[in-house]
């Protein structure tokens, strides 16, 4: 071999060294994505599961962390800290989208996410009133990019059927083919997250609700969530639109957790 090929061959086998392993899911490769996020608002979430791992004597703290994610099929994020030398390492399932943007970067980590870069995260949304005596399940809940399963945390309509709705819009046609939609952890799940319609659209934003059946049927729920259930949506080619609207039929509070769009 040529002094060239086995530069070569050294520079590789460093990259594959240096490359964290990624999850792998029904055989599929699972790929980690960089985030910013606050350690004590990952540690707060006290609804998720998660564990702290010693970190051993000379193992690489990405190496490490990224395996013992791997192992558990709940890991959707893991961390290891402190930044400057870790030591350990936290393991998570949370759910912190790639484009998330902490606030609190007094204690901030770069840390590692399965969830993959969507459309959802920071887009402009509107939706029906949210339920007073819950003020903070407010629409914006949905698009923040974070969700770590406390109720608090997800989106809660009035009790009526003009308000059992939610519109995301892009500012111009993206192309995507998932729509995931996330209900709550509880038994209530079933009333809350009911018969819903997911449409999608390039024209001017109709009057909601009565006009959502203009718009392109993308996918549907016709049946009761389970508690916690995450409901995924594909269409079989990815479709282009600005618009994209979460109904549903069921005259009842409406309440969504997390939406990705990707």
């Amino acid at each position: 071999m040529s002094q060239d090929g086995v530069q070569w061959c050294r520079v590789w086998v460093t990259m594959l060294l240096l490359l964290p392993s990624a999850p792998v899911e029904g055989g599929e490769l699972r790929l980690m994505r960089s985030v910013l996020i606050s350690l004590q608002r990952v540690q707060a979430a006290s609804k998720t599961e998660q564990e702290i791992l010693d970190l051993p004597p000379g193992a690489r703290p990405a190496l490490y962390c990224s395996n013992k994610c791997t192992l558990r099929d709940w890991c959707q994020l893991w961390c290891a800290y402190p930044s400057n030398t870790p030591t350990h390492c936290l393991v998570s399932n949370i759910i912190v989208m790639p484009t998330y943007q902490e606030t609190n970067m007094g204690d901030v980590l770069t840390c590692h996410t399965t969830r993959p870069k969507d459309l959802a995260t920071n887009t402009n949304i509107t939706a029906g009133k949210h339920y007073v005596p819950n003020p903070l399940r407010v629409k914006e809940n949905l698009v923040d990019g974070f969700y770590n399963y406390d109720l608090n945390q997800c989106f809660y309509t009035e009790w009526s059927d003009n308000d059992t709705w939610f519109t995301l819009d892009f500012g111009q046609p993206k192309c995507f083919q998932h729509v995931i939609l996330y209900a709550q952890v509880n038994r209530n799940a079933k009333k809350h997250f009911n018969n819903v319609q997911v449409r999608v659209s390039n024209v001017t934003a109709v009057t909601p609700p009565e006009d959502f059946a203009a718009y392109d049927l993308f996918g549907e729920f016709p049946g009761e969530a389970s508690p916690g259930q995450v409901v995924e949506m594909k269409s079989p080619k990815p479709m282009c639109a600005r618009f994209v609207t979460g109904h549903m039929l069921h005259i009842y509070l409406f309440q969504v957790c997390h939406i990705e769009v990707f």
